[in-house]
């Protein structure tokens, strides 16, 4: 469960308000769904940042442009509001949720039409898409909820009564993941804190070059191992914070991982980490895998590792890219139950496959835990559904946490290297490498070392500002900001992401009092 920081931290407007949006919509559903099925186990990896937006949601200490504009009467909307509102309050998928609500697909129709819209448009908009982000079960389950999705206009109370509803159902979040916990039915892992790239932080060069030596490198080395190490460390301490004992585990940031995070990892009390197959495959230099993706050794493939430098072991575990891509990208457009049929007979597929071996192996299933419900009809609640009844019913699959995993088979084999790379290609091709990409490195070691020569060269340096200049600095090590550079996703879809990364460098130097520089204020992405 993964969510860039959205909030300026000068400023405390949050810039997007997708936790929000994914807090009524997946992140309380995937926990309940999974609590009717007691006999399956599952690991929950919760990113901190993620954590701590939720906790301010919950609080009510949600500041910005979309809860503004939502508590904003009609008539009080400027254009700058009513422009805000026809391009992001239809941010969801049409088929899949729009067409479901005719009102809401009227609206839709009627988003770019000629003239002066009629006064219930605007209050319409933003209830329907409110509540459209509301999970259907939650949703049904809740008279008010289900007399609003039946009826055409939204009153101020509605809208209000809306906002409470959101608020509430965020302040369930945490809750229900610790009463899973506290019943052992799932495992809490967790990430750096702010969702940094953790080979790139500890040296960007190196990383990117042996992970892909074709890669174009940024001009200014960012080598911040110390960065790496604090990231990791607030992570630790945040989860303890909020759900009483520290992880033992962690998923890095987008599988990222190299050779030289074992230590950092190590040091933090991390029991075990997890990947993708292919840092295996170029770890150990083959592959489990036949050219046509059907695999030829599921008994080195399904097993857990250990990972080690001069000092230090790590447990490791590496998904199944191919299983974990049906559920996040193909089963959305099958019916339920054959998506679910599918997998398990897949499951018990490698299960034949591994014979008398079969209990001491494990297959990673790993993905968004938010994402792909959004393209499922009634945001996945069938498939689910569907997929943990089979699993529940079958004697022969045992849904397991990877520590219980672990309790049960330590590993018996050991990498001699942990090849560098992340989940997306086996590469950091999507954080580093490209014009604009190493432009925002470039930028961000430039502000870094700024902030150093402050530090150094101001003798009476107020702490408190020191420790706000370096927060700028952890979330701009974020591993978002450097994803939207990338050519491969859609520049229409960025939404401002540019503009805070640099709002984010910005602030470094306002916090500090010096001079902003001007390539601060000139868009990176154009």
């Amino acid at each position: 469960m993964h969510q860039p920081f959205y909030r300026d931290q000068l400023s405390g407007e949050l810039m997007l308000p997708w936790v929000l949006l994914h807090g009524t919509k997946d992140y309380l559903h995937m926990a309940t769904v999974l609590e009717q099925f007691p006999k399956l186990h599952m690991t929950f990896n919760l990113v901190p940042c993620l954590m701590q937006q939720i906790a301010d949601y919950a609080r009510g200490e949600a500041l910005g442009q979309f809860p503004r504009v939502c508590r904003t009467p009609p008539g009080e909307l400027t254009d700058e509001d009513k422009d805000y509102i026809v391009r992001f309050f239809f941010s969801i998928n049409y088929d899949k949720v729009i067409a479901r609500y005719p009102r809401y697909r009227q609206l839709w129709d009627e988003r770019y039409a000629e003239g002066e819209r009629s006064r219930e448009f605007w209050p319409d908009v933003i209830g329907w898409f409110n509540l459209a982000w509301i999970d259907p079960t939650l949703m049904e389950a809740d008279p008010e909820l289900r007399a609003m999705a039946r009826q055409e206009h939204f009153t101020d109370a509605d809208l209000a009564c809306l906002r409470q509803k959101q608020q509430d159902i965020l302040r369930q979040v945490i809750p229900a993941y610790s009463r899973l916990r506290d019943s052992g039915q799932i495992e809490l892992s967790t990430s750096p804190y702010y969702h940094p790239v953790l080979p790139l932080l500890i040296d960007n060069h190196a990383a990117a070059h042996e992970a892909a030596p074709y890669v174009s490198l940024p001009a200014v080395r960012y080598r911040h191992p110390e960065d790496a190490v604090e990231q990791v460390r607030r992570a630790r301490v945040a989860h303890r914070e909020l759900f009483g004992q520290p992880p033992a585990g962690m998923w890095p940031s987008e599988g990222s991982v190299s050779q030289a995070i074992i230590y950092p990892l190590a040091q933090a009390g991390m029991r075990w980490i997890a990947s993708d197959e292919e840092i295996l495959n170029r770890s150990r230099g083959w592959s489990s895998r036949r050219p046509d993706g059907s695999v030829w050794d599921p008994a080195s493939l399904y097993r857990a590792y250990t990972v080690h430098d001069e000092e230090h072991t790590l447990s490791m575990l590496f998904r199944d890219r191919g299983l974990s891509d049906e559920i996040g990208f193909k089963y959305q457009s099958w019916q339920p139950q054959d998506a679910a049929n599918d997998l398990v007979a897949r499951l018990r597929g490698v299960r034949d496959a591994l014979g008398d071996e079969c209990g001491e192996h494990i297959v990673p299933l790993i993905l968004d835990g938010e994402n792909c419900w959004e393209f499922y009809d009634n945001n996945g609640q069938d498939f689910l559904a569907a997929l943990y009844t089979l699993l529940s019913e079958d004697d022969t699959l045992r849904c397991v946490t990877v520590c219980e995993y672990l309790d049960e088979h330590p590993p018996t084999l050991t990498l001699d290297y942990l090849a560098a790379g992340s989940w997306i290609g086996g590469t950091f091709d999507v954080w580093i490498g490209e014009p604009a990409q190493n432009i925002a490195w470039d930028y961000l070691a430039r502000t870094r070392d700024e902030l150093v020569r402050w530090e150094t060269e101001c003798e009476g340096a107020e702490l408190e500002v020191l420790e706000r200049a370096w927060e700028e600095i952890y979330i701009a090590e974020g591993s978002d900001w450097l994803w939207w550079y990338y050519s491969g996703n859609d520049p229409q879809a960025e939404r401002g992401f540019d503009r805070q990364f640099r709002q984010h460098l910005t602030n470094v130097y306002n916090l500090i009092g010096w001079p902003i520089p001007g390539y601060l204020m000139e868009p990176i992405l154009k």
